[in-house]
């Protein structure tokens, strides 16, 4: 049996698990609860720890799970709003990475990875892919893909040892008319940002 080399190959096995956050395919417990954030029509969440604000269109939970990689645990902090009705949910999501394995690979490779990571979870098949640049420099991906009757929607960002996810799932030819306002409202707090930085060059 061949070995597979963990300074090789350690981050690539991680971004499955992240993707497979939109299939719904964890099988740790989470360590938290979902609880309602918000139950206002649209919810504006403001993650101090996670260091974001971004608009929901409904009401909002959160997750959080403990998963195994080839890099060591990692944490998966999820919030979700979804539209049962609809057949259409709403991710972000956020996870650092020992600066061990994403010193391996570029922020850009990164963001690759976990984007193709995110479609294969979810047995889809990529459409589009477009290059992003958040502010500060920080590399980023949006993806579109199909997955039988239903369509994704991904942007991926690197922000120094820590990888963002905005994720849109909805049937085919049915797009929502806030998937823009949703994707757009996405903003970095800039003092987390600052303290990511720091962990990357070790400041």
């Amino acid at each position: 049996m061949m070995k597979r080399s963990h300074r090789a190959v350690p981050l690539a096995a991680a971004l499955l698990v992240l993707g497979g956050c939109a299939g719904r395919t964890q099988t740790e417990p989470p360590l938290s609860s979902a609880e309602p954030v918000r139950e206002a029509p649209s919810s504006v969440v403001q993650s101090r720890e996670g260091g974001f604000s971004v608009t929901f269109p409904g009401p909002v939970t959160e997750e959080r799970r403990v998963q195994p990689t080839d890099v060591g645990e990692v944490t998966l902090h999820t919030f979700i709003a979804a539209r049962t009705q609809e057949d259409t949910a709403y991710y972000v999501s956020y996870t650092d990475f020992p600066l061990a394995a994403v010193a391996q690979v570029s922020p850009r490779d990164v963001v690759d990875r976990a984007s193709q990571g995110a479609l294969e979870a979810l047995g889809a098949t990529a459409i589009t892919a477009k290059t992003l640049e958040l502010e500060g420099g920080f590399p980023g991906q949006e993806v579109g893909g199909m997955s039988g009757p239903r369509r994704l929607r991904g942007r991926f960002f690197m922000v120094g040892p820590r990888l963002y996810q905005q994720l849109l799932l909805h049937p085919e030819g049915r797009a929502p008319q806030d998937a823009d306002r949703f994707f757009d409202s996405f903003r970095l707090d800039p003092v987390m940002v600052g303290k990511l930085g720091q962990r990357t060059t070790g400041g």
